[in-house]
């Protein structure tokens, strides 16, 4: 066989005929190197590809714990080399310190042979299983970045088409009403660009999510502000439906990141209105409890079926109960939030009334 085909061994010792010893010993299983001292031998680690190290620890000017304290102090490739210790002392003592520096083994003299080849061909073993794994975590990493850059790209594109069609659809509602049929056609098309529009939010924050890009800064946030923003923003879709939206005064300050409470929070009121009946109540409140504040939204809807109530704020966790004017869930919300406000250092849960309806809450830190 040729030896370039075989695991290269780098054999450290100050005696020579230790070396001879482990080259003769060795050469049919393994492509030795030898080395007379700790730093020829850490030039030629960064010099050769090297599979295994067998380190004697007694050697003068640089000792064998010298040697591998320097190879595992290292950010290089060969930190995670297998490095087995030799030596003709056996104390509990001197095997714990090699093993703490980061040996992976410990052989003393006499050196066994058959011992000693296994050892060595188990730490090579090993290694190849190690390098295995980083290779595939390496691959699932670039398959998780590349999916997620598709995912980015791909919303990008089609925020513009969106856009152009809301702005088309706000041109033809002026003149719906010279339309046969006009205004069922706009509501259906802007049914449809709203419908688009929760499934890129929903899945590009998802990316953002799983992939750790989510940028969390925290300050004081005005939770009236942040309420005022959410009412405005919902009221249109709220009145369609005949629902109100009864906001009690929210005053004082959370610590929070702004725009994702807002979007945590508002993501519950979006829900809310979503998925109550027509003509009904949803109710924004909230209060302190010590060092935190509850910001509760509660809605006259059915409820959640108690069987139902573990599958809250899992990852596309769908529930039997529907919208209710045929509103478009990818069942993501409830995750984004949950995850959002843990992120701020929050909670988020839910209550469900005897008497009907729920009530999603958000703790946070008061400021």
């Amino acid at each position: 066989m040729d030896t370039r085909e075989l695991p290269t061994l780098l054999a450290v010792d100050d005696e020579p005929a230790n070396l001879l010893l482990l080259q003769r010993l060795l050469q049919r299983q393994f492509r030795v190197i030898c080395s007379p001292n700790g730093a020829t031998a850490l030039q030629l680690l960064e010099q050769n590809p090297i599979d295994v190290v067998l380190l004697d620890i007694m050697m003068p000017h640089m000792n064998g714990y010298q040697v591998l304290q320097t190879i595992r102090s290292g950010d290089g490739a060969t930190n995670d080399i297998p490095i087995i210790l030799i030596s003709a002392m056996s104390d509990a003592k001197d095997v714990a310190q090699g093993l703490e520096i980061g040996a992976n083994d410990y052989i003393t003299k006499p050196i066994d042979p058959e011992v000693t080849i296994a050892r060595i061909q188990t730490q090579i073993a090993l290694k190849q299983l190690q390098d295995e794994r980083k290779k595939v975590i390496r691959e699932l990493k670039a398959a998780q970045t590349l999916k997620d850059n598709l995912l980015r790209i791909a919303s990008h594109d089609l925020k513009g088409p969106l856009m152009n069609i809301q702005l088309v659809s706000s041109l033809f509602r002026r003149v719906e009403d010279k339309i046969p049929s006009g205004k069922d056609w706009i509501d259906a098309l802007e049914a449809s660009v709203s419908t688009m529009q929760t499934v890129i939010e929903d899945f590009l924050d998802t990316a953002a999510v799983n992939s750790s890009l989510v940028d969390i800064k925290l300050e004081p946030v005005s939770v009236q502000t942040v309420m005022d923003n959410l009412v405005r923003l919902y009221h249109a879709h709220a009145e369609k439906k005949g629902i109100v939206i009864e906001a009690h005064e929210c005053s004082g300050f959370v610590l929070a990141d702004p725009s994702r409470f807002q979007q945590a929070l508002g993501n519950l009121v979006s829900n809310a209105v979503k998925y109550s009946p027509l003509n009904t109540t949803i109710r924004i409140w909230m209060f302190q409890e010590g060092d935190c504040v509850h910001i509760c939204v509660g809605d006259e809807g059915p409820g959640i079926p108690v069987e139902e109530r573990s599958r809250l704020f899992t990852q596309f966790g769908k529930l039997s109960t529907r919208p209710t004017d045929g509103e478009h869930s990818t069942g993501l919300g409830l995750w984004i939030v949950k995850h959002m406000i843990n992120l701020q250092g929050g909670e988020v849960g839910v209550e469900c009334p005897p008497e009907g309806g729920s009530v999603f809450w958000i703790q946070m830190q008061s400021a």
